[in-house]
């Protein structure tokens, strides 16, 4: 019976997790001009930039603290709020570090 509870339980975590589409959620999209960049939302790593290009991503609504970060460029920081049933774009443009 304890294999019943890990599954149900893995289940539980996954359909909470940023990327499904569930009850009350926004669709989440990333343009940036360096696809490999991280994506982190709330000092959270959530993937990368090419990942989230995609238009059927979804995260819960309420307030984000937005990075984009790659090790070679300056990073990219947005705040944003995204309501129920709706969506949002990060628009970024990472610059290369000066050496």
């Amino acid at each position: 019976m304890k294999p019943i509870v890990l599954v149900l339980f893995a289940v539980l975590l996954f359909a909470g997790c940023a990327s499904l589409k569930s009850e009350g959620s926004a669709a989440f999209r990333v343009e940036c001009n360096v696809p490999e960049a991280a994506v982190l939302l709330d000092d959270v790593p959530m993937g990368r930039v090419s990942q989230w290009a995609k238009s059927d991503r979804f995260i819960r609504p309420g307030f984000y603290r937005v990075e984009i970060r790659h090790p070679s460029y300056y990073s990219h920081f947005e705040e944003l709020t995204v309501a129920d049933g709706g969506s949002a774009t990060v628009k970024a443009e990472l610059h290369p570090l000066l050496e």
